[in-house]
């Protein structure tokens, strides 16, 4: 394989000025699994302007091609938030994508102060594209992947109850689950008129998976984002999940804490986007934050947490059912 992308590497280099008569160092392996692939490499001299370059290997299957395309077409409005694209290749049935290197935007307790630079740049990225409307008449975006597909997808009811029920069956998340029953068929059953109101959920471009683990920082100190496969024109209550609750799930602190930590960031990005002129019904938009919440939880968090506790792993599955629960008294769900 190291042929293979050294032969392809300096084709690339060859043909973008920045890169221009540099020579391949090191060929250093940051992830292998099957489909997906990524190497560091350095470039010599050592003292030029990028020093490493990131290549990133996919296979042509739909759930990359959502970023592969945003890569390639790289637009303008755009690459203050990912990584400067070098180029991309389609060659020996995978996708070659050469990234600027970008090191990780450092580790940080749940505390408002820690992140306002993240709340800042996501609502950034919002407020570009930021509508109450359920699409948008902006040339920049036509080519962008819509959230529709996706959302069908994932509250189809038939499918959501063969997902919950094969792990009913499972003897390692069968007692798990046992107690849950109840609340889960409902939910399940109920899912499209729980979720209806998502319909008048602000909608704007987003990253999509906007964890904090996607945040890096280029040599200039900014902030840009990793993984696009999942952006989209979606409601902007999603890239808030990711940023607020997945922080929570990582860190052990009380509901106390973890719920004054919500309100501290809910309440910044408001205070941001009206910075962009964006005044945001703040009661309507929390209740909309709990209900796509509701949506994470039961149609991906709790098959992911499942999934760990069937392979045998550590698990977040408690704080994600402890949610869920919460989140029934909040939006007076039976069950």
């Amino acid at each position: 394989m190291e042929s293979k992308i050294r032969e392809i590497t300096n084709h690339v280099i060859n043909r973008n000025p920045l890169l221009s008569g540099r020579k391949i160092g090191n060929v250093c392996v940051i992830r292998k699994r099957r489909g997906k692939f990524i190497w560091k490499i350095s470039l010599s001299p050592d003292n030029v302007f990028p020093r490493y370059i990131l290549v990133k290997a996919v296979e042509p299957k739909k759930k990359n091609m959502a970023e592969i395309m945003l890569y390639k077409m790289n637009p303008e409005y755009l690459r203050s938030f990912f990584p400067a694209v070098y180029g991309i290749i389609k060659k020996y049935g995978f996708y070659w994508m050469f990234l600027e290197w970008l090191e990780k935007f450092p580790a940080a307790d749940i505390s408002l102060e820690n992140f306002k630079k993240p709340i800042e740049f996501m609502a950034s990225l919002h407020s570009g594209f930021y509508s109450n409307n359920s699409a948008i008449g902006d040339k920049r975006i036509n080519w962008v992947p819509r959230f529709e597909s996706k959302w069908r997808r994932k509250t189809n009811k038939l499918r959501l109850i063969l997902q919950y029920r094969k792990y009913k069956q499972c003897p390692r998340t069968k007692q798990v689950l046992a107690k849950d029953d109840v609340l889960f068929e409902n939910i399940i059953r109920n899912l499209q008129e729980i979720l209806h109101p998502l319909a008048a959920c602000p909608r704007s471009l987003i990253h999509g998976c906007f964890d904090y683990s996607h945040i890096y920082i280029d040599r200039n100190n900014g902030l840009r984002l990793i993984d696009w496969e999942n952006f989209s024109f979606a409601p902007v209550t999603l890239d808030a999940i990711y940023l607020i609750e997945k922080s929570i799930e990582n860190i052990k602190s009380s509901a106390a804490n973890t719920s004054k930590f919500r309100e501290e960031c809910l309440n910044y990005y408001f205070d941001v986007m009206k910075t962009y002129g964006l005044e945001i019904d703040r009661l309507k938009f929390k209740k909309l934050y709990n209900i796509t919440l509701l949506f994470k939880i039961i149609t991906q968090f709790i098959f992911e947490e499942l999934k760990k506790i069937k392979q045998g792993k550590p698990s977040n599955y408690s704080f994600y059912r402890d949610q869920l629960f919460t989140l029934r008294e909040y939006l007076n769900l039976a069950g």
